[in-house]
């Protein structure tokens, strides 16, 4: 029988803080997520991402207590299975599975959007294809290696985002308070009130533009000490990141001398920069997002091939699925097979397009707020969670969780073009994995994991 490999624990917290904050990547998450919550909601973008940044930044004490509790690879995927058993996490997985190209194949379509910026005859989709082969390829690097390059590409990231906040704090042109009041958004390039329920999908789509602190738990089985060092890592990662992407949206609403020009544009936010700082410094900021676009697809890649990894590794799939994505590189420990298997998929979801990726990427919050609340609620009562850590004011954090999942689901069914299609396709996915789930139950090669437990230390 062939001896699985595992990943190492060679990571400390500072190597951890320049990988999540790279996979969130603030910049990335202004200039493409923010793009799409800027055109879906107009003036409203600055209430969803007020709204959806406090609400990440809760839902971050859930993650870190799960993660302190299971410090696993694969994201929160295996504190679901240590609290709610297979049954419940499966879909949940599946989902995942299909998320986890989805959102790099959406942030690799926007990378080829700003560099055709910067060169506009270059074609959208080779350009995509070559940069999702080049991540791929630093991806199946050594974990340490690809920290140390990330990190300091996340400089120059700081670097953009703090000029285009200066930017917008030198060029007032309207009140907070009216962008809260009378929100208003491009309706066939006409000014109009925001609808309620359009609103809610943008809410829905800030949640998922502020948050990024769960990244942390994709490498938590590579981090040294990670029982008592990651719960803390989660929640200060996901209060400072909520901040540092909601803001430079706001200001960027609130300074822009032409809103019909800014949210009508494609490129909302380099739009914004060439009408206030003209265009040799929009193509200098530019060409900085464009490393730091890459830097989070790479990191992005990294994380989603752990999850994979580690569904292959607890025996998830058939057999042979299992065993090509559990393989571990005997020379830089690292999951290539299930990196790339993640690379080859997001190639192919790339053709249903961006605005059908950002919807689809922000619906995997739902199920996977409700499930998380579920964990911490039933973990805290049995004992399973809030050993290393605990998330304070139990059970506010779960609830305050459940009612934005809640919101959300009523949010997706008022929109009838995206948001309740987008839900049903969910609620289709996790209606199918249990019926597979069930259908292979019985069979000799089902997924059966070993007794919950924590991870060593």
């Amino acid at each position: 029988m062939q001896t699985l490999r595992t990943l190492h624990r060679t990571l400390g917290p500072l190597e951890i803080v320049f990988l999540v904050f790279s996979a969130l990547s603030p910049a990335m998450s202004v200039f493409i997520y923010g793009d799409g919550v800027l055109r879906m909601a107009g003036t409203g973008a600055v209430a969803a991402v007020m709204i959806g940044g406090l609400i990440a930044a809760v839902a971050a004490y859930l993650y870190a207590e799960l993660g302190a509790a299971f410090p696993k690879a694969g994201g929160v995927y295996p504190s679901l299975v240590g609290v709610l058993g297979p049954f419940w996490t499966f879909p949940y997985i599946t989902m995942m599975m299909v998320a986890a190209p989805t959102v790099t194949g959406f942030g690799v379509l926007g990378f080829a959007d700003y560099v055709r910026v910067l060169f506009p005859a270059l074609p959208q989709l080779p350009v995509a294809l070559g940069c999702l082969a080049l991540a791929c390829g630093v991806a199946v690097l050594r974990v340490r290696t690809g920290a140390v390059i990330t990190g300091l590409f996340l400089l120059l990231e700081v670097v953009a985002l703090a000029l285009l906040t200066a930017i917008a704090l030198s060029h007032p042109s309207r009140s907070l308070l009216g962008a809260l009041a009378h929100p208003v958004w491009l309706d066939h390039a006409v000014a109009r009130p925001l609808p309620v329920a359009t609103l809610g999908l943008a809410v829905v789509s800030a949640i998922f533009t502020c948050s990024g602190a769960h990244w942390a738990l994709y490498f938590g089985e590579e981090l040294t000490d990670a029982p008592r060092r990651i719960g803390s890592l989660v929640t200060w990662i996901g209060r400072l990141a909520a901040v540092v992407i909601a803001v430079p949206l706001i200001l960027v609403v609130l300074s822009t001398p032409d809103l019909a020009r800014t949210l009508g544009s494609e490129t909302p936010v380099v739009s914004y920069m060439q009408l206030v700082a003209g265009p040799k410094l929009t193509a200098l900021i530019s060409a900085v997002l464009v490393i730091a676009i890459f830097n989070a697809i790479v990191v992005g890649v990294m994380g989603f091939g752990r999850l994979y990894y580690s569904t292959g590794r607890d025996g998830v799939w058939p057999g042979p699925v299992s065993r090509l994505l559990a393989h571990v590189h005997p020379g830089s420990h690292t999951p290539m097979a299930a990196t790339l298997v993640v690379g080859v998929a997001s190639a192919l979801l790339m053709l249903v397009g961006q605005r059908t990726l950002l919807i689809l990427t922000s619906m995997q919050t739902i199920p996977e707020y409700l499930l998380l609340a579920a964990a911490v609620l039933i973990g805290r009562k049995a004992g399973r969670t809030g050993g290393p850590f605990k998330a304070p004011l139990h059970p506010l954090a779960p609830l305050v969780t459940l009612a934005a999942a809640g919101g959300m689901i009523c949010s997706a069914l008022m929109d009838r073009t995206a948001g309740r299609p987008a839900l049903l396709l969910v609620a289709a996915l996790f209606v199918g994995s249990w019926a597979y789930f069930r259908f292979r139950a019985n069979h000799p090669s089902a997924w059966t994991p070993a007794a919950p437990d924590s991870a060593e230390p």
